[in-house]
C-alpha cells in the first residue's frame, strides 16, 4: 500500500492489476466459443481513494458447453490472471470459490417416455433450440451419474423471457397452475414407469453408458 500522490512509485496497485484483468477477459471473451462466457464483478478494491490498494479481489463465473470446454476456460482464466500479475508486479492466487457444475446428459429413453405421458395433457414438447443455452445447474452433475430428464416448460408465449417481471407475474397465472399440474403428473408417472419396467431401466442405463463411453 501507498499514498496516491505521496509516495506512490513505493506501492504495488493491487487494484489496477485487477481491472487490466477485467481487460484481459473482454478481449478474451471476443474469440470464445458461442457457448463460453465469462462474468465477474470486483469484490473487493480498497479500503480509501486516498490509498493504492495491497489488496484487491473478484469473482469471476465462467460457462461452457462442456465439461471439458470449461476447463479449458478455467485453464484460459488462470493463464490470463497470472500473466496480468507478471506484467503488473503483483501476486495473484486463484480459488475455485464453487463446486463446478458438469454439462447435461439427457436420457432419451426417459425424455421420450415423460413427454409422451406430457402429450395427453395437450402440452408437446420439442427438442432444444440450437443455440440455445438454458443456465447452469447442479443437474448436470447428477446426469453424469445416473439416467436423467431435465425437462424445459412454457408458461409464456414464445417472446417472453424469465429474469424479467413479466416472467414472475406469468409464474402465478392460470396458466403456470395447469402446467405445473400437467408436469408433476407426468415426472410422477415417468417414475412409476422407471420402478415397474425393467426393460425401461435397462434401455434407459444402455444409453446413458453408451454416452458416457462416446465422451457426450
Amino acid at each position: 500500500a501507498a499514498h496516491p500522490t505521496g509516495n506512490p512509485t513505493e506501492g504495488v496497485d493491487a487494484l489496477a492489476a485487477l481491472v487490466e484483468l477485467f481487460n484481459v477477459l473482454y478481449a478474451l471473451g471476443r474469440r470464445l466459443p458461442e457457448a463460453s462466457h465469462v462474468q465477474g464483478i470486483v469484490t473487493h478494491g480498497g479500503t480509501a481513494t486516498n490509498i493504492v490498494p495491497e489488496y484487491a479481489e473478484g469473482r469471476f463465473g465462467l460457462r461452457a458447453a462442456t465439461t471439458a470446454a470449461l476447463d479449458e476456460l478455467s485453464g484460459q482464466l488462470r493463464t490470463c490472471a497470472e500473466g496480468v500479475a507478471m506484467a503488473t508486479g503483483t501476486r495473484v492466487i486463484v480459488e475455485r470459490a464453487t463446486v463446478r457444475f458438469e454439462h447435461f446428459r439427457d436420457s432419451p429413453v426417459l425424455s421420450e417416455r415423460f413427454a409422451a405421458h406430457l402429450g395427453r395433457a395437450g402440452i408437446t414438447l420439442t427438442p432444444p433450440a440450437p443455440g440455445v443455452y438454458l443456465g447452469s445447474s447442479d443437474v448436470g452433475n447428477v446426469s453424469t451419474r445416473v439416467p436423467t430428464i431435465h425437462p424445459f416448460v412454457a408458461i409464456m408465449g414464445a417472446d417472453g423471457s424469465d429474469h424479467t417481471p413479466e416472467f414472475a407475474e406469468a409464474a402465478v397465472s392460470s396458466r403456470a397452475r395447469e402446467v405445473l399440474r400437467a408436469v408433476t403428473e407426468a415426472l410422477a408417472c415417468t417414475a412409476a414407469d422407471v420402478l415397474r419396467s425393467a426393460d425401461l431401466r435397462e434401455r434407459a442405463w444402455a444409453r446413458h453408458r453408451e454416452a458416457a463411453a462416446a465422451g457426450r
